[in-house]
């Protein structure tokens, strides 16, 4: 079939720029809190609905959840596996997002990683009970125990409310479960699960908001 000269051909917007285009239109207009609500914690996990199937994620956070001992409803997928796209500012330059989609670089070169699966745990009692545990591993938090400005990085995060494991001082586990079922969920999936634990909603909340007020602010702009 001709194409009359006058007609527009419009191309189908993929699954990820539909995505972007609502996270962008809502950052504009809805509130920091609704938006971190709405996309980080509501709902199905990108990488499970269009890379896989909606089943393999109730198994993926059972798995999570029993190797920590807590309940499937105090782990959250969030990152780019959540979304579909990352909501990082650029390392560079700092007020510019690229919002790369997940697996991005990999597509473009396949010498490069594939997209993290990123986990929060929202548990105020595991949190306490790594912190009794670090302390107790460090011998009080000794210097010698953190290389370079990682004690700073580590009590940074830690007054926030969030223990990052790669901020953890050299040679601490949190527990040899959770490793192994990182290791097991890592090799089925192709990609790294790194996952970060929360003293509550209030401290994850609180962060992710943060984050969107800057990015909105930028998309403002």
């Amino acid at each position: 079939m001709e194409l009359n000269e006058n007609w527009i051909v419009f191309e189908e917007e993929s699954i990820e720029q539909q995505k972007l285009k609502n996270f962008k239109n809502d950052c504009r207009s809805l509130t920091e809190d609704i938006v971190v609500q709405k996309y980080l914690i509501d709902g199905a996990s990108y990488f499970f609905q269009f890379h896989l199937d909606e089943t393999q994620e109730f198994q993926f956070k059972k798995s999570i959840a029993e190797s920590l001992s807590v309940h499937i409803r105090e782990v959250a997928i969030v990152g780019s596996g959540k979304l579909g796209f990352s909501v990082k500012p650029d390392r560079s330059n700092p007020g510019f997002y690229p919002f790369k989609v997940f697996d991005q670089d990999y597509v473009s070169d396949s010498t490069k990683k594939k997209s993290d699966l990123d986990v929060a745990i929202v548990s105020g009692k595991l949190f306490d009970e790594q912190l009794v545990s670090l302390y107790d591993h460090t011998d009080s938090y000794m210097d010698t125990v953190f290389s370079g400005s990682a004690k700073n990085q580590f009590a940074k995060y830690v007054l926030k409310g969030w223990i990052r494991p790669d901020k953890l001082p050299d040679n601490y586990i949190i527990s040899p479960s959770i490793g192994n079922v990182q290791s097991e969920l890592s090799a089925k999936y192709s990609r790294e699960v790194n996952i970060g634990i929360y003293k509550s909603w209030y401290y994850f909340e609180r962060y992710h908001r943060a984050n969107i007020h800057t990015l909105s602010l930028n998309l403002i702009a």
